[in-house]
């Protein structure tokens, strides 16, 4: 065999580790057998892990750090702003920085967007009903019903939060001792992640140190390599000596996930491989922890994620005009003219020589405009993600009883995922997400039910995880982002396309104009993409 051709089949042997065992085990058989590799080369998508698929995502925008744009560029300009969310107040406290005169209209009595914290005795608001959160006072008794974790590399949002002074604590987004949970194997049963993982990884690793003791792969490995790979797979599975698999103490013992007899040093007996591989379920949810935005570390504010809504607000604060509902976005010569309902019910107009549209396209869609024809039929268009979430109050069981602090369980059923607070450990009782669905489906079955309703599936479902679970959680309150005032979606989920360019002096702003859709970071780079476009007009 050429070296060319073994360099080939090097790469297809590696290509198959990749898909069957993950990018770690591939990882580490590219180490053993000395093969280089970029860490770009061994990405993975950072997409919602259950979310509808994706369209390819929109053109990278290069957009500059805050401060390299030109000095004073703004003086003597004027800029309505649509929306006192991330996005929009992230414009604001940039552009008054360059001179710029910025006003921001927010539809409702509060900003920060979708940035939301409910605590007991706020309400949450949707097109048919009024839910109010019933939670005790108490600081680690929140829910945060829309962004919740903020990823390490999402360095603009932690800039602002260093820069503003939030504190920052850590978000436990994959946790082994949570649950993974299908209604179609093992009975129904629910299983210990580590257990999975740990499994998963030992049967992967048994069959290929079978295949390699087989001399299957002798064509692609020199002796050198199978010697190392050998090596790898044995430490990678926690094999025996003979290269089987026959269990590992990395699954834990006996009674530890329960309050029952703990049998410290015994094994518990490996789940078999036809289950581990009987459906996709298993393999996608060990992995989307791999994803680039949800790998460790991940982090969420002390507090509350409302902390950075609220920290935006006092820097922008005096631009902001409250419960001003636009009515009308129009073109004028000299610019932009916005009509809007004042909280007293009178209208008035703000002319401005640009116009910074964060408003969702499911809302911006029916309020009066004379867009262009491409531009009205890319918002007409645009998908937003049905996404909603459930909290309830409940002691602490998941610690006391299962020894879980942090995490997320997941199931096939529609409830999807169960998130453990991360903060308040070790205390008696807590906030625990009872829900979290992505969209789809699920997602619509949830808007389209009652609050009670909502309740009651979601204790039934979160029972088939935790036994006590119906005796244990209440005061449950949820948000179905699909009916929630001026939101009307969780997130974007149609490809941008022309809504990255303005319309004459309207340009857009927002998560879902952005690479990280679902994301604050992306509000914040939207942001800075349409200050881009208006900074270019008016350079001299």
């Amino acid at each position: 065999m050429s070296t060319d051709e073994k360099t080939i089949a090097r790469r297809d042997f590696l290509v198959t580790i990749g898909r069957v065992a993950g990018s770690a085990a591939m990882l580490r058989t590219m180490a053993a057998i000395g093969v280089g590799v970029s860490t770009a080369s061994c990405g993975s998508s950072s997409a919602a892990p259950g979310a509808p698929v994706q369209p390819p995502p929109p053109p990278r925008m290069q957009s500059p750090r805050p401060g390299d744009w030109p000095a004073n560029v703004g003086v003597g300009k004027t800029v309505v702003i649509l929306g006192a969310g991330i996005a929009g107040m992230t414009a604001a406290f940039e552009m008054r920085k360059l001179g710029y005169d910025c006003t921001i209209l927010e539809a409702t009595a509060v900003a920060g967007g979708r940035n939301r914290t409910l605590r007991g005795g706020d309400s949450a608001v949707e097109t048919d009903s009024v839910q109010v959160c019933t939670f005790d006072a108490d600081p680690d008794h929140y829910f945060n019903p829309g962004p919740a974790r903020i990823s390490h590399h999402h360095e603009f949002l932690l800039g602002y939060c260093r820069q503003f002074g939030i504190a920052l604590e850590t978000f436990v987004n994959d946790n082994h001792a949570a649950l993974l949970h299908s209604s179609t194997s093992f009975g129904g049963q629910p299983q210990i992640k580590r257990r999975v993982v740990a499994d998963t990884r030992g049967n992967i690793a048994r069959l290929l140190a079978m295949a390699v003791n087989q001399n299957a792969l002798d064509q692609q490995l020199s002796a050198t390599d199978k010697a190392n790979i050998l090596a790898m797979l044995q430490e990678f599975g926690d094999l025996d000596g003979n290269y089987n698999y026959t269990g590992t103490e990395r699954a834990g013992f006996p009674g530890q996930e329960n309050t029952g007899s703990r049998r410290r040093g015994e094994l518990v007996t490996p789940l078999q491989l036809q289950e581990l591989i009987s459906e996709t379920f298993w393999q996608l949810r060990q992995d989307y922890g791999q994803g680039l935005d949800q790998q460790p570390t991940m982090l969420q504010p002390v507090g509350g994620m409302d902390r950075i809504g609220r920290a935006f607000e006092q820097q922008v604060a005096a631009d902001i005009v409250y419960e001003a509902v636009v009515g009308e976005i129009r073109k004028t010569a000299s610019g932009v003219r916005i009509v809007y309902q004042d909280r007293f019910g009178a209208m008035s107009g703000v002319d401005a020589d640009y116009c910074l549209c964060t408003i969702p396209a499911t809302v911006l869609r029916n309020i009066a405009n004379d867009f262009s024809a491409a531009h009205l039929s890319a918002i007409s268009n645009f998908q937003y993600s049905s996404a909603g979430k459930i909290a309830f109050q409940s002691r602490r069981f998941w610690e006391q009883d299962h020894n879980i602090y942090g995490g997320i369980s997941w199931t096939t059923q529609d409830i999807t995922q169960i998130w453990y607070p991360n903060q308040g450990f070790g205390r008696d009782s807590g906030v625990i997400v009872g829900a979290y669905m992505f969209g789809g489906p699920a997602g619509n079955t949830f808007a389209a039910q009652t609050p009670q309703q909502r309740i009651n599936a979601c204790i039934t479902q979160g029972g088939r995880l935790h036994a006590e679970y119906a005796a244990e959680v209440q005061r449950g309150i949820s948000v179905a982002w699909l009916k929630v005032p001026f939101q009307l979606g969780a997130w974007g989920i149609s490809d941008p396309g022309i809504l990255l360019s303005p319309d004459g002096n309207i340009f857009f702003a927002g998560e879902h104009l952005s690479l990280l859709q679902g994301w604050q970071e992306g509000a914040i780079l939207s942001a800075y993409h349409a200050i881009d476009g208006i900074v270019a007009r008016d350079v001299v």
